[in-house]
């Protein structure tokens, strides 16, 4: 299941489990604990109070939505939930929760690199703590209550759930070297909101208004955000008629009475030959515009890779929006030269969009590690096209954080005067 909906999923059962007295700590577990794109089951994992493991189970699998029981034990189960959704729970005793914790979260290639180290330290590890492997008539376990403890006592830096996929973050934790990677706390808009202002959008045009989202925008102690529709269709309207329209769209910002900064924005589509779906004459009325790719995916390499460098030199263009196309289990991802396509963003100041619509997560989080070591910027969008939609960013954030992106590798964590400045205002 896609990453917003089995997130969405463990807040609720989460929410319930903590109903019962006898539950203390709660995590999800494994690839949800990571924030991978696309997850399988929901894993949990619960400290209870001693002696009442049984109690906390039966709980469990008396969850609303449980549609069967698969297994159950005195401290593991696991129930199907309507949808064929599977949600395992596991009570562990507070002395070891770290320990269990930092075990089934993965990933497989972390904990195998996390395995070959501490051989190196003649320790050995398990879901039960960490063996001292030193001659000795009893073999001593370590367990911790806590993940950072773990890592501690092996004289590593804590290293964040998200980038534990056995790249080099273990090597990078024994020389004190993780960086703080970017929060939701840090994000200070958002670029790509959908209204439903009638801009006569070429497609999907978004459901709640100027004021419900600034009023959002509010709740979520943003700065400024960006009201970026879709453009409006060239095959259906005059020069004249998309300029009045942007215009008419400019007026209604000026009237919100909000805290908010307001930036009057579209989303343009590239067009196959690489031209923007907008002429050139309306660019002056728009404070900046997101350019994507929303038709004619299967191009050759060399010819796409074309396409995009030509739209970037576009100069209102100030975000490049899911740049490589891909819906999870739906489209692969576009060919391209993005060696060439990063390069030529970096040079124009052009931020990378990461996408956080629930099947786009796009940049992937791979290519985001890619851009933030060639120095590229990043835009977390929600690409909003209703309020509750807006609270997407969290799972860019995590996309972002996969990625190793600091802080300031995200551009929308800038104070409203830099990203004046970075918009030429």
């Amino acid at each position: 299941m896609l990453l917003p909906i089995a997130y969405s999923l463990s807040q609720k059962i989460i929410e319930y489990m903590k109903k019962n007295t006898y539950v203390g700590k709660i995590e999800v577990l494994g690839s949800l604990r990571r924030m991978v794109a696309t997850i399988g089951d929901i894993d949990l994992a619960v400290v209870g109070k001693p002696y009442h493991s049984k109690d906390i189970i039966e709980h469990f699998i008396s969850y609303p939505d449980t549609i069967s029981v698969e297994g159950k034990g005195n401290t593991k189960a696991t129930i199907i939930l309507s949808g064929g959704k599977h949600a395992d729970l596991r009570v562990i005793d507070k002395e070891r929760f770290g320990s269990m914790l930092q075990y089934f979260t993965g990933s497989k290639a972390h904990n195998i690199k996390m395995r070959e180290y501490a051989l190196k330290n003649d320790y050995s590890l398990s879901e039960y703590g960490i063996k001292e492997k030193k001659k000795s008539k009893r073999e001593r376990i370590h367990s911790f209550q806590s993940e950072e403890a773990f890592y501690t006592f092996l004289g590593l830096q804590w290293i964040p759930p998200e980038i534990r996929e056995g790249t080099d973050e273990v090597e990078r934790a024994q020389k004190g070297t993780i960086p703080r990677l970017v929060e939701p706390k840090d994000i200070k808009g958002d670029f790509h909101i959908h209204s439903s202002f009638n801009i006569e959008p070429s497609h999907d045009r978004g459901s709640d208004d100027f004021r419900k989202l600034t009023k959002k925008a509010e709740d979520l102690k943003y700065s400024y955000i960006a009201f970026s529709e879709h453009n409006p269709s060239q095959s259906n309207h005059k020069e004249q008629d998309i300029i009045n329209l942007i215009k008419k769209k400019q007026e209604a910002i000026k009237q919100l009475k909000t805290s908010v900064t307001c930036f009057n924005s579209l989303e343009v589509d590239i067009l196959p030959d690489g031209s923007l779906a907008l002429p050139d004459a309306a660019l002056k009325y728009l404070d900046f515009i997101i350019i994507s790719i929303h038709s004619v995916f299967r191009m050759n390499k060399n010819d796409m890779t074309k396409r995009i460098l030509k739209a970037l030199s576009c100069p209102k263009v100030k975000v490049l929006g899911h740049p490589t196309g891909r819906l999870l289990s739906k489209r692969e991802e576009i060919e391209a030269d993005w060696t060439m396509i990063f390069t030529e963003s970096k040079k124009r100041n052009i931020a990378l969009a990461i996408d956080a619509w629930p099947d786009r997560l796009d940049l992937p989080d791979s290519m985001v590690r890619l851009a933030v070591d060639k120095g590229n910027l990043l835009a977390i969008d929600s690409d909003a096209h209703a309020v509750d939609q807006m609270e997407n960013m969290l799972y860019g954030v995590s996309v972002a954080r996969r990625g190793w992106a600091k802080k300031h590798d995200i551009i929308n964590t800038n104070s409203l005067k830099n990203i004046q400045k970075w918009l030429n205002l």
